[in-house]
């Protein structure tokens, strides 16, 4: 039996994807108000350091050091109640069908590249390990809060970035010469996606910046802008669906 082409009409890939990208938002959108709205412990200090490996140094210490409450990273969403049963549900149901998108666009994508074009072939599994890479850790994520479980929630964010930095700039590469005809909003969509994928690069890069300059608030920015460029090349998969109507 071959690999199918596909699992998912396009009207509900359609609606995964419309769906996947506002619970993103949404939720990250949602718990950062309440968080920066919120009173009592939320504004408290807040010191994380005695979760690190004790050959930690000054500077790794300083930098789990919040004197003014969380910072807001997306992930400080997930700390306090109420907020924190909105960020867990979005996000276990968002890193579900973000690994659903993945393995779709893969299937779509493998359908329609040559057997001889080994370079695309593989762009296109690097996507699907990277979607089911992010995907997963977006649901395992909620499982290791921020405050208690600081060097699991770091390491599952970590996969998380580096898993749709990557798949934003794979999912380019694999459908290159698939999408080449294809506009959108009177830009050429491998346009538009080599745009989203340096703006996501750029954010990565500002992110670690300024976090390892222990300038967190700024830092956070780029976490944000990240987390953007991800859903916005989540989708410019849409374009595709409707050229097929």
């Amino acid at each position: 039996m071959g690999v199918p082409q596909k699992i998912l009409s396009d009207d509900k890939l359609r609606a995964i994807i419309l769906l996947g990208v506002i619970l993103v938002i949404g939720t990250s959108v949602i718990t950062q108000v309440i968080l920066q709205m919120g009173e009592n412990i939320r504004g408290t200090p807040i010191d994380l350091s005695s979760q690190l490996p004790k050959w930690s140094d000054d500077f790794f210490n300083s930098l789990v050091l919040y004197p003014n409450g969380l910072p807001p990273f997306i992930s400080s969403g997930g700390v306090y109640s109420p907020e924190n049963i909105i960020f867990n549900i979005g996000f276990r149901i968002a890193g579900v069908l973000f690994v659903l998108i993945g393995i779709e666009i893969f299937l779509r994508t493998a359908s329609s590249l040559d057997l001889e074009n080994k370079k695309r072939r593989r762009d296109n599994l690097i996507a699907l390990i990277s979607s089911i890479l992010a995907g997963s850790s977006l649901f395992m994520i909620t499982f290791f809060p921020f405050d208690t479980k600081l060097l699991l929630h770091v390491l599952m964010a970590s996969i998380i970035f580096i898993s749709i930095g990557l798949w934003v700039f794979m999912l380019l590469n694999s459908r290159k010469d698939i999408d080449n005809d294809i506009i959108f909003r009177k830009q050429s969509l491998n346009s538009v996606r080599r745009k989203i994928a340096f703006f996501g690069l750029f954010c990565f890069i500002f992110m670690i910046l300024f976090v390892s300059l222990n300038m967190q608030a700024i830092g956070a920015i780029g976490e944000w802008g990240l987390m953007l460029s991800g859903q916005l090349q989540t989708l410019t998969i849409i374009p595709i669906l409707n050229s097929n109507e």
